[in-house]
């Protein structure tokens, strides 16, 4: 069985809230809750984006890059909505704890998409030749 690349960036996004758990223990910050409904909207937003992708690259895998710039773009949004909803401004220093771990699963998303794209090029040349 040929191990594929993209589960390995799916368990490195779930590395993310284990992570920064242990920092917030360390620096006894608080805010459990919110952090806690927090990862729970970004991991529903990052499931959301790989099953679509993924959709995608079966149905129409020539414009992956597209679905994925429409779904960032909407993920964006969303985060903006969630961020008012649940009242992140009250956390000290909440840009370097909401902000930092949203680019770090998104820069995880790219590498997911870049990967998709090339399993889909891959699939693409093998029908060719």
């Amino acid at each position: 069985m040929k191990f594929d690349k993209s589960y390995l960036y799916i368990g490195l996004y779930f590395l993310i809230p284990i992570i920064h758990y242990f920092i917030l223990e360390k620096l006894n910050v608080g805010y459990e809750d919110i952090f806690t409904k927090y990862y729970m909207f970004l991991t529903l937003l990052f499931v959301m984006l790989i099953t679509v992708l993924s959709i995608v690259k079966r149905i129409y895998p020539d414009y992956i890059g597209f679905a994925f710039l429409g779904l960032i773009m909407l993920k964006l949004t969303l985060m903006f909505i969630a961020e008012s909803k649940l009242k992140v401004a009250q956390v000290p220093d909440y840009k370097f704890h909401f902000i930092i771990p949203y680019l770090i699963s998104l820069v995880v998303m790219v590498f997911y998409a870049i990967e998709l794209i090339k399993q889909s090029i891959a699939e693409k040349d093998e029908k060719n030749q």
